[in-house]
C-alpha cells in the first residue's frame, strides 16, 4: 500500500482517436517507475456463451458493454494505494477472464478508454481529464489499420461496424464529455509538444 495517494489521470476519446499512445508516452515522459496504465477495454462484458451471430450483434461502443461498476471499484482501490487483480478481455472469443492482470499502485494512475467520462462513479474518481481529438477519417483509418491487420477482420466489415455503431455512439455518449475535460488534445498529426505541456501540467499538480 502507498503512504501517498496517486493521482488519477482520465484519458479518454473517441475509438482509434490515440488515447492508447497518449497513455504509453505519457508514462514515458512522467518516468516508468511513477506511473501505471489501467485499461478500459479490459472490462468489456463477457460474451462468450453467445453464438457467434449473437455476438456480431452486440453494441461495443456503449456504456452497458462495459463492467462500469467494477472499474470504479478498482480505480477506487488503487486510488487507496491498493493493488488489484483487474480482468483480461479477449476479442476473439468476446471473452473476459477474472483476476488475470495484477497492477500495483503508482503515484499516477492513468486509466484510459472510450466512455471513461461517462459514468459518473467513474468520472467522479478522476482528478485530471485529457480529451484526445482526432477527426472522423483519421479515427477510421487508424481502426482500419488496426483491425484489418491485428485483428483478422475485412475492410467492409470495420467500415460498416464504424457507421452503424462506432461513430454515432461516439457522438451520443463519448464527444458530450469533451466539455468536462481538464485539457482537449488534437492528436490527428500527433502533437507532441501539447503533450509535453500536458506531462508539465501533472508534474506541477504532483509537487
Amino acid at each position: 500500500m502507498m503512504n501517498i495517494k496517486p493521482l488519477v489521470v482520465g484519458i479518454s476519446g473517441g475509438s482509434a482517436a490515440g488515447k492508447t499512445t497518449v497513455a504509453s508516452l505519457l508514462v514515458r515522459s512522467l518516468g516508468q517507475a511513477m506511473a501505471v496504465i489501467l485499461e478500459v477495454d479490459r472490462y468489456f462484458i463477457d460474451r462468450s456463451s453467445l453464438s457467434h451471430d449473437d455476438q456480431a450483434k452486440i453494441n461495443y461502443d456503449i456504456p452497458q458493454a462495459l463492467d462500469f461498476p467494477q472499474l470504479a471499484q478498482d480505480l477506487a482501490r488503487l486510488k487507496m494505494g491498493q493493488a488489484v487483480l483487474a480482468p483480461e478481455y479477449d476479442y476473439a472469443t468476446h471473452s473476459s477472464r477474472p483476476n488475470a492482470h495484477r497492477i500495483e499502485p503508482a503515484r499516477v494512475i492513468i486509466v484510459e478508454g472510450i466512455l471513461l467520462f461517462h459514468p459518473p462513479s467513474v468520472a467522479s474518481l478522476l482528478d485530471f481529464r485529457i480529451f484526445v481529438e482526432a477527426d472522423r477519417d483519421e479515427r477510421l483509418r487508424r481502426r482500419m489499420e488496426r483491425d484489418v491487420v491485428h485483428r483478422g477482420r475485412t475492410r467492409e466489415s470495420v467500415i460498416h461496424q464504424f457507421n452503424s455503431t462506432v461513430e454515432p455512439a461516439y457522438l451520443e455518449f463519448t464527444a458530450p464529455t469533451r466539455q468536462n475535460a481538464d485539457v482537449t488534445l488534437d492528436w490527428n498529426g500527433m502533437n507532441y509538444s501539447a503533450l509535453e505541456a500536458i506531462a508539465g501540467r501533472i508534474r506541477k499538480i504532483l509537487e
